[in-house]
């Protein structure tokens, strides 16, 4: 009898499992190019920050500088809403140092005030019907 009841509320408890996962709101299409003086930039993060709600999506850009948000594993594009966006890109180089051993250094590829949404002074509104030629046009001074 015990291993009856043990075996129904494992089987009660899986069927819960199946069913406890957050539901996902719907996502839009959300896809643009990032360019620096006005030349495509390659391998950029693009982070799209929600004004309301909890959903941030996120990107990287392709060698022509395109990139498509996600929001969710799952699922391509973005949640409908008013964010903030933070572009940033590091480059790692490798170096010699002088006994030998290999280092490296970290620069930007980017003007460092792109790489938050305090300073990047960029945002953007996404409608419901989602955007696919969104354009952030930096500048390097």
């Amino acid at each position: 009898m015990r291993l009856f009841s043990f075996i129904m509320v494992l089987g009660f408890a899986t069927l819960l499992g199946c069913n406890t996962g957050p539901e996902r709101p719907p996502t839009v299409p959300c896809e643009g190019i990032v360019t620096l003086d006005g030349t495509p930039v390659s391998e950029a993060a693009v982070i799209f920050i929600a004004e309301t709600g909890t959903y941030n999506a996120s990107g990287v850009t392709d060698k022509d500088g395109k990139f498509k948000l996600k929001a969710f594993d799952e699922k391509p594009g973005a949640v409908p809403g008013p964010y903030k966006v933070e572009i940033t890109k590091t480059i790692v180089k490798q170096a010699n140092t002088k006994s030998g051993e290999a280092g490296a250094t970290v620069e930007y590829g980017l003007p460092i005030k792109y790489a938050s949404m305090g300073t990047s002074g960029l945002a953007f509104k996404l409608t419901d019907k989602g955007d696919t030629d969104i354009k952030f046009a930096l500048k390097s001074k």
